[in-house]
């Protein structure tokens, strides 16, 4: 695998563990939590963030947009079981996928279905960056809903 995919993975890595840790420390109370009506439960959000390393890479290959939402419906993790098994093996295939890679696929391009076009290496940074940006949301959701934080390190 290329190197700057290892330090990619790496720190991939480092977000589905702390993600673990979220799943496992909360409550069913907290998973129901809807901070405003048109927002998402923390269990949507937990469900949309389980699945962004296989959903994003099915669309970094042009997967339509119905093809997505057929994804996401046969897809549905609901309890905390699910969402870890989800978010685990999402990460393990898109490692996988990407350890195969050569430096001339790692750079070709590819178009998602409302015509973004990056690198193979730029959609694996923008996974990272999904990830990132919605365990941010959840740890700010749960934070507020609990009024203190999580005992949990976000960071190596």
């Amino acid at each position: 695998m290329n190197s700057y995919c290892k330090m990619v993975f790496n720190q991939i890595h480092v977000n589905i563990q702390s993600l673990t840790a979220i799943i496992d420390e909360v409550t069913e109370e907290e998973l129901a939590y809807r901070p405003l009506p048109h927002k998402r439960s923390i269990q949507e959000l937990l469900q949309h963030l389980c699945l962004i390393c296989s959903a994003d890479y099915y669309i970094s290959l042009g997967y339509s947009a119905a093809k997505m939402n057929d994804f996401y419906l046969q897809h549905p993790a609901y309890t905390k079981l699910e969402l870890k098994a989800a978010l685990v093996e999402g990460f393990n295939q898109l490692k996988a996928v990407y350890s195969s890679f050569d430096e001339q696929k790692l750079f070709s391009l590819q178009t998602s279905y409302w015509g973004c076009t990056y690198t193979c290496f730029e959609w694996l940074l923008e996974i990272q960056s999904h990830l990132y940006h919605h365990r941010a949301e959840l740890y700010t959701l749960l934070t507020c809903y609990r009024r203190n934080g999580l005992d949990v390190a976000l960071f190596e």
